[in-house]
């Protein structure tokens, strides 16, 4: 009893230590109709021509109008972690201030997207419902109104651009689909519309035509429908789907796990440049659970994709596509680079998306085409535009960003985690700005250490980087527990490898679902030695489930996402565990 009640006590120290925490960088199939506030309140000295929006269901953007213009304080554009969480906060703080302020949230999507359990919802461990929430239930009671219309520039006027004055536009509900064009004004502004891989395919030949990209909720279930139709094939036709990954960063390793996991025989590849996840913590955790789910890890540049010649084959559907790889002289041929490919999922890079890519050209921007703030999370003039002139009432965060500062600092991480952080430091500077007095924030990132799924009920937790002043409490912790779990799991291994086990057919099953504590079942060392700083397991999964769940937006979807994870998590068991007993009992019968 004394042993499960620290065990507890741990996963609560873990799940409240780690509640800030997410881990990495729209469409649902079908569009519903965003839920605003009945009225607009407005607070002395911000927009008062806003007036009361009785029919606020009845306007296509749902949002108060002067002379066909939507009007708002403070405008976020982009509804993904940084936005959602920066026009979430900026409310929440204003109203503890006894503050009303109108914000606006412009997002052209109807579904907010819960990015790390991406992977779970294409393998079927989670459902829509928890991964992608609609905003019009997250903002219900918030005071944050949702626009559902994409942003497309600042206006300009005289060759100069109007920071407080948007352009915006979105499809009509109707059956004509015509755009739908208004102006959005405002006294301050929020850029968080994220990143997309489109810059990134465009540089590699053949990667926008042959590629499935997994970057939004379209792409995981367009992924979830390919995986199913070479399931299918597999059984109709007995043949070996093979799929490659590209990337060997967090998205490419769990996407990597989870489809190995799906399909267990499929030949699955991972293309990276070096070594998977090389430089962190997970580095050798990552190579020892991939060798053991059986994924094969490719080290190499992918130069162009391309059709493969098929003989006897009519129908493009059916044909299939070739990986060409740049020479590398110290590089061996892999027995793969000939061979096609059934399907190329696509990780690897992303640039700025829409409109910060193509437009905004008097902001600073660096090279990657990233808009360029400076420590307090605020854009910058470009050249000589700012001369004379006080900062812009504009603010960004999150991956289409770059902070640019005199001091030498780490780059922040392109993650979930890090456009939380940020969305703090941006609400309190804005509203500063705002009022006219207050405290103007420096954001620092701290880093709490990472999570990512290695497919079905499995996970890893990292602690922090050896520099984070986190690092000494969290490292020796899963150090600890680690070691503690590997003697349970040794045991249970035994057990079920027992002449009983072995009788009933469970040794099998139990290998083949990789169930374990401390990583055993993963393939994973439990010797400090090997992994330091890391804890992988089935035990470990159910806490990313349930952190995750904590970090959800509101509390009814924090309820939800945490029985929808019970759930789903051990429906996939039980039919995972049944398939092996039923291939148990055929070759028994043979």
């Amino acid at each position: 009893m004394k042993n499960w009640q620290g065990f507890l006590k741990f996963v609560c120290f873990i799940g409240f230590v780690q509640g800030f925490l997410v881990v990495p960088n729209k469409n649902g199939p079908q569009q519903r109709q965003a839920a605003v506030p009945e009225t607009t309140a407005i607070s002395p000295g911000l927009s008062s021509k806003c007036p009361i929006n009785k029919r606020a269901n009845s306007f296509l953007f749902g949002a108060a109008t002067v002379d066909g213009d939507q009007l708002c304080d403070v405008a976020v554009f982009g509804g993904g972690f940084g936005g959602l969480y920066t026009a979430l906060a900026i409310s929440r703080e204003a109203a503890s201030n006894g503050q009303t302020i109108d914000v606006a949230l412009i997002e052209p999507s109807d579904q907010f997207v819960f990015l790390p359990l991406l992977y779970d919802l294409t393998i079927g461990t989670a459902t829509e419902s928890e991964v992608c929430p609609y905003y019009k239930d997250i903002l219900l009671g918030t005071g944050v109104r949702h626009i559902q219309a994409t942003f497309d520039s600042y206006c300009d006027d005289d060759s100069k651009m109007d920071l407080c004055l948007a352009n915006i536009s979105a499809v009509s509900a109707g059956e004509s689909g015509e755009k739908n064009n208004m102006k959005l004004s405002f006294k301050k502004s929020v850029i968080s519309v994220g990143a997309t891989p489109q810059s990134t395919l465009s540089s590699v030949p053949g990667a926008l035509e042959f590629c499935q990209p997994f970057y939004t909720q379209k792409d995981a279930i367009d992924t979830r429908k390919l995986l199913a139709r070479l399931e299918t094939l597999e059984s109709r036709e007995l043949t070996t789907p093979r799929i490659a990954i590209v990337g060997g960063g967090y998205g490419g390793v769990e996407l990597a796990a989870c489809v190995k996991r799906k399909i267990p025989n499929s030949h699955v590849s991972l293309l990276s440049r070096g070594s998977p996840m090389k430089g962190t913590r997970a580095e050798a955790l990552v190579n020892q659970a991939l060798d053991r789910l059986g994924v094969n890890v490719d080290i190499c540049e992918v130069d162009a994709i391309e059709r493969a010649v098929t003989k006897g084959s009519d129908n493009d559907k059916d044909e299939k596509v070739v990986i060409r790889k740049k020479e590398d002289v110290n590089q061996e041929s892999s027995n793969d680079d000939c061979k096609p490919w059934d399907a190329i999922l696509w990780t690897a890079g992303s640039g700025p998306a829409y409109p910060v890519s193509k437009k905004m050209n008097l902001l600073s921007k660096v090279k990657s085409g990233r808009l360029a703030i400076d420590s307090t999370l605020r854009c910058m003039w470009k050249d000589d535009e700012g001369k004379g002139r006080t900062s812009p009432p504009v603010w960004a965060l999150g991956d289409c960003t770059e902070i640019v500062d005199s001091n030498d600092r780490p780059a922040v991480p392109k993650t979930a985690q890090a456009a939380m952080q940020q969305a703090d430091t941006v609400a309190n500077n804005v509203l500063v700005d705002l009022k006219g007095k207050g405290t103007i924030k420096s954001f620092q990132y701290q880093d709490l250490g990472s999570m990512l799924s290695l497919g079905g009920p499995n996970a890893a937790l990292l602690a922090p980087p050896d520099d984070s002043p986190l690092a000494p409490l969290f490292a020796p912790l899963l150090d600890t527990a680690r070691v503690g779990f590997g003697i349970v799991d040794n045991v249970f291994m035994k057990l079920s490898k027992s002449p009983v086990a072995e009788k009933v057919g469970l040794t099998p099953v139990v290998e083949k679902l990789g169930l374990s504590l401390g990583g055993y079942g993963l393939g994973v060392d439990s010797d400090t030695g090997a992994s330091p700083g890391t804890l992988a397991g089935t035990l470990t999964g159910a806490a990313r489930r349930a952190i995750y769940a904590a970090r959800m937006p509101t509390n009814r979807q924090r309820v939800y996402a945490a029985t929808s994870a019970a759930i789903s998590t051990a429906a996939s068991l039980v039919k995972e565990a049944s398939k092996e007993i039923e291939e148990v009992q055929k070759s028994k019968g043979n």
